[in-house]
């Protein structure tokens, strides 16, 4: 079983949590006051159809209501997806996200892995058509990759999107932290200009917005595909908060632009940090970063009441890599003082 980030449940005294990849500027105020206001209809049933919420998702997206569906978190709707679609052979990159393999052996499928490659920094590479050819159902990839942070090339995305759909192989795309990286307008502009009918692009509010206890995930794809998963979800599957606060969410548009912009920045600030005490830290373009060192940081920072997350249980990885979160400034600085303690040997 893969573990997770922002583990406070079994590690008590943390004091700072980097081990958990949400949105460092917080939930917005008005997702806060949607959340208080949904406390006064705990009595009411939310909106099986969701109406209000797709229809706002949808003008966000700029498609169709019939084009969107929404789940428990983003880690439903794969199970929802691989339910439907009773692959045999999914196929996956490595190291990724446990929540794929997870869903894989839920559904019975037998899964195909394809190994990232260090020496390129863990980017996807032409290479993945190998994998392709190898005979899956479904290849599910992620742009940006958890826990490398590499966003897949545009002209490559392409290139594979084009190589599944001449193969019949469908694709589920994990976005949730697209909407923090530089390149969205770019990925988003690349997807409007297409016409794939093979592709499922799975998201949450979870990590954009800080918001991971209201658990709201969305998916978009053709109207045949939505159609044929929805006959596949639990009535009822989310609940008024996560209702609530979804549509809030969608009047902050201004947050998600300010938030890439302070990323970029204190992204840049923690690389700098710890290149400059000897790690390797990977190129990542999310709020998050890996890195890979011989130091035992992650048990001397739990002693400092620091929660990093360790990598050791994701595949192709191991002991001496972890993913570290993007906080604001001052977090940030605590967190490089204490692991330059370390290097220190302090």
């Amino acid at each position: 079983m893969q573990y997770h980030g922002g583990d406070v449940y079994r590690n008590k005294d943390i004091r700072l949590d980097f081990s958990v990849n949400t949105n460092p500027l917080g939930a917005p105020p008005r997702i806060l006051e949607a959340a208080r206001e949904a406390a006064e209809l705990v009595e009411q049933y939310p909106d099986p159809r969701q109406e209000e919420l797709k229809n706002r998702l949808a003008d966000t997206l700029v498609c169709e209501p019939e084009e969107v569906l929404v789940g428990n978190g983003a880690s439903e709707l794969f199970l929802d997806i691989v339910y439907t679609y009773r692959p045999k052979k999914i196929g996956i990159v490595t190291p990724s996200f446990g929540g794929y393999k997870y869903a894989a052996q839920a559904a019975g499928a037998e899964l195909v892995e394809y190994p990232l490659k260090e020496k390129n920094g863990y980017l996807l590479d032409d290479e993945v058509s190998t994998m392709i050819d190898s005979g899956i159902d479904m290849l599910i990839i992620a742009t940006p990759n958890n826990p490398t942070g590499r966003t897949i090339p545009i002209p490559l995305l392409e290139k594979v999107l084009k190589h599944c759909q001449r193969k019949n192989v469908l694709v589920v795309i994990d976005e949730c932290f697209m909407a923090l990286c530089d390149m969205n307008d770019d990925y988003e502009d690349f997807f409007f200009k297409s016409t794939f009918d093979n592709v499922i692009r799975v998201s949450a509010l979870t990590k954009s917005y800080a918001m991971p206890g209201v658990r709201l995930g969305y998916l978009r794809a053709p109207k045949k595909i939505t159609e044929r998963i929805a006959t596949h979800q639990s009535e009822w599957n989310i609940s008024i908060f996560a209702e609530k606060c979804g549509i809030a969410a969608m009047d902050e548009g201004d947050y998600l632009i300010r938030s890439r912009a302070f990323l970029r920045t204190e992204r840049g600030f923690v690389q700098s940090g710890l290149l400059g005490m000897g790690m390797v830290v990977f190129p990542g373009e999310a709020n998050f970063l890996m890195i890979k060192t011989d130091e035992p940081i992650y048990d001397k920072l739990l002693e400092k009441g620091i929660l990093i997350r360790s990598l050791k249980d994701f595949d192709g990885l191991g002991d001496g890599y972890y993913r570290i979160a993007i906080k604001d400034r001052p977090k940030n600085m605590q967190l490089l003082a204490a692991v330059q303690e370390i290097v220190n040997g302090k």
